[in-house]
């Protein structure tokens, strides 16, 4: 296990919450629980942070979320977040997220997610399940090379049915397009020996559809319930792309509370890409969203499952509720497939493990988490917005 040199994750430098303006509206002589929580305005966080890493070097940056609500609309009108770090080895890395439920007035829901980042340590360790690592060659920067890259995408929902309680139905479709530059960083390395197809400057560009089925009672800590979500995306020449492709994926969540205060979260992830995708388009498993606790990027490969188990409660609250603070134990596990790997789907799954905390920040729906994670190749930490699924 690689040990971090001094520190992998420093949590809060300062938290600053501004122009947070919330309401109730509810009618005289009523009954408080049986009326939804209906809020006004708009609800701010702002958490700098910074720390030291010996891959990254100093780092610093900063994250904002802005909520804004609407009159009964739930579950809420405009949802931002904005995610920028800088390092003194090189890195620059910005992130926007901004989601819509009324776009343009209408009942289409959109999302946009833009990223522009300059990596000097992008992780490659080959394709396939089984590729080698060793602690030597990672220290040698043998799995690193240098990447550019420029995204956009943009998907539009548009409700056709509901069901039961909270259930509802969508059909969605999507664009995506992605620039990126991929290099050789001059030194003998993992990255070099491959030559794997997406080097230099290229674009994919997809379209696609799907659906998502939906009946959490809450989108940002849900108790019970599901999320469904299956899409098909192409990238051709027809969209500009150097690159011809599909890629099918499905998203299977599902919550119940199994004691009082205590939720079991799973999720199954499951994706197909048929064609000839670059390396960087391939499915990918390590990092904050799944197998945390091993490096970035650790797996990839033509097809990929993964399941994502957690344990979920609160701890306690302060301030009459305005700042609640809770934990989370999470065991991750998956395996990818490519042409040089075994297709016997419960072989050679790869594990990680661990725990973080939680807490929101004036609003039940602004929550930051912090995550360690545990591999039987490194530990790693992770920070973000809200729980990964």
């Amino acid at each position: 296990m690689r040990l971090i040199k001094i520190l992998l994750f420093f949590l809060i430098i300062s938290v600053v919450s501004a122009g947070t303006l919330s309401a109730q509206v509810i009618p005289p002589d009523s009954d408080d629980s049986e009326q939804p929580d209906i809020r006004i305005g708009s609800e701010y966080s702002l958490l700098p942070v910074g720390g030291y890493t010996s891959d990254l070097g100093l780092f610093g940056g900063g994250l904002i979320q802005r909520i804004g609500y609407g009159n009964n609309i739930r579950p809420f009108l405009s949802n931002l977040i904005a995610d920028f770090t800088i390092s003194t080895k090189g890195n620059i890395d910005f992130d926007l997220y901004y989601e819509h439920t009324r776009t343009l007035g209408s009942d289409v829901r959109s999302l946009v997610e833009f990223t522009g980042q300059k990596i000097r340590q992008g992780y490659y360790f080959g394709i396939g399940n089984n590729t080698e690592y060793s602690d030597q060659q990672f220290d040698n920067n043998f799995f690193l090379f240098e990447n550019r890259e420029l995204a956009i995408y943009y998907q539009a929902r548009k409700q056709i049915a509901s069901f039961g309680e909270h259930g509802i139905f969508d059909l969605t479709g999507s664009v995506d397009f992605s620039y990126l530059n991929s290099l050789t960083r001059g030194e003998t390395s993992k990255f070099e020996e491959d030559n794997p197809l997406g080097i230099g400057k290229s674009w994919s560009n997809k379209a696609g559809f799907g659906f998502i089925s939906d009946s959490r009672d809450s989108e940002f800590s849900p108790t019970k319930g599901i999320r469904y979500e299956a899409s098909f995306e192409v990238s051709s020449s027809i969209f500009g792309s150097d690159y011809a492709y599909s890629d099918l994926k499905i998203d299977l969540r599902h919550y119940l509370e199994v004691l009082d205060g205590f939720v079991l979260a799973n999720n199954l992830n499951i994706e197909s890409i048929q064609g000839n995708a670059p390396f960087w388009d391939l499915s990918i498993m390590g990092g904050n969203n799944g197998l945390r606790g091993y490096h970035l990027d650790r797996f990839r490969g033509d097809h990929s499952i993964m399941h994502l188990l957690e344990l979920r409660t609160w701890l306690f609250s302060v301030w009459n509720d305005e700042i609640q603070v809770g934990s989370q134990l999470f065991w991750d596990s998956g395996r990818v497939f490519s042409e040089s790997d075994s297709d016997t789907l419960f072989n050679n799954w790869q594990n990680s493990y661990g725990g973080g905390i939680i807490f929101t920040l004036f609003s039940p729906d602004l929550m930051l988490r912090s995550d360690v994670g545990f591999s039987d190749e490194a530990f790693r930490f992770y920070f973000g917005a809200g729980y990964v699924f």
